[in-house]
């Protein structure tokens, strides 16, 4: 190895669409392969490759432009675990309050190292029960990685190097509810456990109601005589109904959605099922009901995230998360209230190269702090993951419907329709069409569907699959990869030897966040020599002057804060070698292992 010069050592140490809700995509079987290629978008990963594009005999294909039951997905996932034994492995983590399994597939190489040697990132989808499509995404990210290991570079080095814990489904109670039973856009958001939302000493008796038995929940008017109304039929469209005027006599009323009053309480649809949001019952900042509706009784209290969060501790090396909700074309990070801590300045830097990536990758998404851009929340996913674990950790908000016609920024009803019309020729609306009402008598049931505003057609599906796939393999593209620089050696007197290792990572993710380091939520990063007798050892803060920071104990086992994204990490040595060689061994949780002999000649 080369030998210093007799000055310092140079620089500075640090630096709903298908299977009962059918698209136009269609229905499909799991076994389908999927009907078009995405082109013309040359993303930083991917080009213009599309999923289910390798060739492994029994791998499954499935198709991109539907959603699918989770029973489904449960068979995917096994045919993905049997199609690919060497480098995807299935477990479950627990199960659901209705006994439903919450399944990971993990993807690794065991040829390169143990998966717990390795920086890992945890993605998860259909946390709430009505944001279904994030399970597509998720489930795009296995097909995608499996089906191109050694055909893409990039993919081939990150399964090599990494490893990708995948959970498709949070809340699998909660999308089978909304796939077979009464729900809409927005319902259920819930695990299925039961809640007397009325105090009424009654669960979840009262939601709403299929009143004319076409599988769906749509909205109900009425009919009244001019002046008892609040509405009138909207002139350029009757399907509409628009706000009477000062000057004019309303003659409709708009009911809410389909139900009737179950219980008779003189309300309708208000102790529908649940309600406990999965996102409000993490660990970090969780505040009780009074606080924040749908927390649950104490943090952790569901099975679906106190199994992954359990889980979770035992895998220290996750360094970063990427969770999939639905909609608004976002992407998310905390902190989620304002009365959180703000985040370290590192780290911010971090999140924000990420971040803008991700708006270059995914058109329309903009870059957002949950609680000053959005709205407040205690308890989340992203916030558990990046205070208790030291992840870098977003959520994405998928999809926005791109149904603003005219291109002014705003979407009328008349756009709404327009797009059903022209673009779903009808299939997004119900026709308003009479029901003969318990309580109400005479009315209308019809508009849109449960899947519309949320969930995109299916041929719009497949490509925010594909985005947001490519930005979350992006994402974990900035896992730490550590590297050993040139060291250097230089002989003491009485037997003694100095090295400077310097220790590089080549990506933007720390294998430390300044959060952990400062919190201590896990240990630091630990340096260690083979071959010789640690006699004092330290990390390096400025090589010109030879300043070090030395440690005081235990010098043999060096505990480094972390090497930053992008930058590096001196260390420095005094040793009594027993021979002509040592190895240098730096060991991090979230950065993994490397290796590198070192000469004494």
């Amino acid at each position: 190895m080369a030998r210093s010069r007799s000055g310092g050592w140079g620089g500075r140490g640090g630096g709903r669409l298908g299977s009962g809700r059918t698209g136009v995509g269609g229905r499909g079987t799991a076994g389908d392969r999927p009907v078009r290629r995405l082109a013309g978008v040359a993303l930083v990963l991917f080009g213009t490759w599309t999923a289910s594009a390798g060739t492994v005999p029994d791998a499954p294909h499935p198709r991109f432009d539907r959603l699918h039951r989770f029973e489904e997905i449960e068979q995917l996932l096994e045919r993905y675990a049997r199609a690919y034994p060497d480098l995807a492995r299935l477990e479950s983590l627990g199960k659901s309050r209705g006994g439903r399994d919450i399944w990971l597939l993990a993807i690794r190489n065991p040829e390169t190292g143990d998966e717990s040697s390795k920086p890992a990132i945890y993605i998860d989808g259909n946390t709430h029960a009505n944001e279904v499509q994030g399970a597509e995404t998720a489930l795009y990210v296995i097909d995608f990685v499996l089906s191109h290991y050694g055909e893409l570079d990039p993919v081939t080095e990150l399964v090599d190097r990494a490893v990708l814990y995948v959970v498709p489904v949070v809340n699998p109670d909660g999308r089978a509810w909304w796939f077979d039973k009464p729900s809409t856009a927005d319902y259920p958001r819930t695990v299925i456990v039961p809640y007397d939302d009325d105090r009424d000493g009654l669960v979840d008796e009262d939601g709403p109601d299929d009143l004319d038995g076409d599988g769906v929940i749509t909205m109900m008017r009425k009919k009244v005589a001019p002046g008892e109304g609040d509405y009138r039929l909207d002139p350029e469209d009757p399907r509409a109904l628009v706000r009477a005027g000062p000057d004019e006599l309303g003659d409709y009323l708009l009911l809410g959605r389909e139900g009737y009053d179950n219980d008779g309480d003189g309300r309708i649809d208000e102790d529908p099922v649940g309600y406990v949001d999965p996102n409000r019952t993490w660990g970090y900042d969780w505040q009780p009901r009074y606080v924040q509706s749908g927390a649950g009784d104490y943090p952790l209290q569901i099975p679906e995230t106190r199994s992954i969060a359990l889980w979770a501790l035992q895998h220290p090396n996750i360094a970063a998360v990427q969770s999939f909700h639905n909609a608004g074309r976002m992407i998310l990070r905390g902190p989620g209230a304002e009365s959180e801590p703000a985040y370290p300045p590192e780290d911010e830097k971090v999140y924000e190269l990420i971040a803008e990536e991700g708006e270059r990758l995914l058109p329309g998404y903009r870059k957002l702090v949950v609680w000053k851009d959005l709205y407040t929340v205690f308890g989340s996913t992203i916030d558990h993951f990046y205070r208790i674990h030291g992840a870098i950790a977003f959520t994405n908000e998928l999809y926005a419907p791109p149904d603003d016609l005219d291109g002014d920024g705003k979407t009328t009803q008349q756009e709404r329709l327009a797009f059903n019309d022209r673009l779903t020729f009808g299939r997004q609306f119900v026709p308003w069409h009479p029901v003969d009402h318990p309580q109400y008598g005479a009315i209308e049931v019809g508009g849109f569907r449960p899947d519309v505003g949320r969930v995109p057609e299916g041929w719009m599906l497949e490509e925010e699959c594909h985005r947001n796939s490519a930005f979350v393999l992006y994402h974990a593209s900035q896992l730490p990869l550590l590297r050993f620089g040139e060291p250097e050696a230089k002989r003491l007197d009485r037997g003694l030897w100095e090295i400077v290792v310097p220790v590089v990572n080549e990506r933007a993710i720390p294998t430390v966040t300044a959060w952990a380091r400062q919190n201590r939520l896990h240990r630091l990063d630990i340096a260690t020599v083979e071959g010789a007798e640690v006699v004092a050892s330290g990390v390096v803060r400025d090589r010109w002057l030879r300043r070090i920071d030395w440690q005081r104990h235990r010098p043999e086992r060096l505990e480094v804060p972390g090497v930053p994204g992008r930058g590096a990490r001196f260390l420095y040595f005094l040793l009594a070698p027993h021979g002509r060689t040592v190895e240098v061994r730096y060991d991090s949780l979230k950065g993994g292992q490397i290796r590198r002999e070192v000469s004494l000649e």
